[in-house]
């Protein structure tokens, strides 16, 4: 798993999220810590829209990692 990234806004969120969807290896997975909850859904959205997958919610005392595999981006498409 890729080392651990964070994100204090659903702005930063997408900007980090195309990012990873460009670089992650298919099947790679990697956990961005998240501090509010409460719009969880946001990120989902957001990473589904990345054409990322999210695997897992950890909660870890106050705060969230946010388990981020890359599963239908551009690089798991295999060409015919």
């Amino acid at each position: 798993m890729r080392a651990r990234r964070s994100v204090r806004s659903v702005k930063e969120a997408k900007e980090l999220f195309t990012e990873l969807s460009d670089a992650m290896e298919c099947g790679e997975r990697v956990k961005v810590l998240i501090e509010d909850i409460s719009e969880i859904h946001e990120y989902v959205e957001l990473v589904i829209k990345s054409k990322l997958s999210l695997i897992d919610v950890e909660e870890a005392g106050k705060n969230y990692y946010l388990v981020i595999e890359n599963r239908f981006s551009n690089r798991c498409v295999q060409n015919d």
